[in-house]
């Protein structure tokens, strides 16, 4: 068994931050889906869907095409792709490709599929999948349609770790196997979303890794209900008002005021959706005195109210209850 990577040692305890925030906002959990075994030229069309998708060769080389744009990937190798993105994968692209819906059928038992394309070098990739909920909104816009990790990148090293033991439950029968690899696999996407480039401006992403806006955020993250303003964040990120303003809204896309009110929402609507919360309650805990001034600012925002929204969360608990009992 291969060393743990230093880090992964043991560290004081985190202070919870905007990124862990917003996943366990969403409930976004990752689960191993069917990786892929083939041999020769091949290509297959994966349409989109309303989850993250991740890919680690594990062996072989292939090409990935998505908007155009084509990327070379090699054994060690791994990538994100952005949720409703259609992509091609294979060592062939210039073929007509097979849908991944009839390469994948009937592999929910297996773990994997087996593509034939005749002689050549053989491929082998793990995969997996996060499901978003409509609600993602917030989070999904901070992401690019791909992030590649190569095998000599620093986050590349830690990838090959976590999938090294991912392949270790999945082939080891133990009980608790399955949660164990999904749980690993719930860290093997937040590893690639953490490698979103710094660069990319117009997201929350991008203002994490500016050092002066993170701060900001950060600070609005760890205490929403504050009364903020602007002054105030323009001192913890060291900058006068004007500079502040223009550098968090090229960062983010977003004015200030604008981010927070759409964050102090979003922990509203989760608040909202719990059996027998109370509006005012909430709006209390949102940082309003006034329940209607919530409920306006939660309408424009979300685009419900608030009463609207909980039934819309008291519906999604039924239709989940009845499947329950059909299954």
């Amino acid at each position: 068994m291969a060393d743990c990577p230093d880090s992964y040692r043991d560290r004081p305890e985190p202070v919870d931050d905007p990124l862990s925030q917003i996943l366990s906002l969403l409930d976004a959990r990752a689960v191993v889906s069917s990786g892929l075994s083939a041999r020769g030229g091949w290509a297959i069309q994966v349409s989109p869907l309303r989850a993250l998708k991740c890919n680690f060769i594990k062996q072989g080389n292939c090409f990935l095409e998505v908007e155009g744009e084509r990327w070379a990937l090699a054994e060690g190798d791994c990538f994100l792709v952005g949720p409703d993105q259609p992509f091609l994968i294979g060592t062939d692209l210039d073929r007509l490709p097979r849908p991944a819906a009839e390469v994948f059928a009937g592999t929910e038992v297996s773990g994997f599929a087996w593509l034939d394309a005749g002689p050549g070098h053989r491929f082998h990739c793990l995969s997996g999948r996060m499901d978003l909920p409509n609600t993602a909104g917030l989070w999904v816009e901070g992401l690019p349609p791909v992030v590649v990790v190569r095998s000599d990148q620093p986050a590349g090293e830690r990838l090959h770790w976590l999938l090294d033991r991912l392949n270790d439950e999945l082939a080891s029968g133990l009980a608790g196997a399955a949660a164990m690899a999904s749980n690993i696999m719930q860290m093997v996407f937040i590893e690639l979303i953490r490698n979103v480039p710094g660069e990319r401006t117009g997201s929350w992403l991008a203002a994490l890794a500016d050092p002066r806006i993170g701060a900001s955020l950060r600070a609005m993250h760890r205490d929403p209900q504050r009364h903020w303003r602007i002054d105030d964040l323009a001192s913890i990120a060291h900058l006068s008002r004007s500079r502040f303003s223009d550098r968090f809204r090229r960062a983010v896309g977003k004015a200030p005021m604008v981010y927070l009110l759409h964050w102090r929402m979003e922990l509203a609507r989760r608040e909202l959706a719990r059996p027998n919360s109370s509006i005012a309650m909430v709006a209390e805990r949102a940082g309003y005195n006034s329940e209607s001034a919530f409920g306006h600012a939660f309408r424009r925002t979300i685009g419900v109210t608030p009463r609207q929204s909980q039934k819309l969360s008291e519906r999604d608990r039924a239709s989940a209850g009845s499947k329950d009992l059909r299954a």
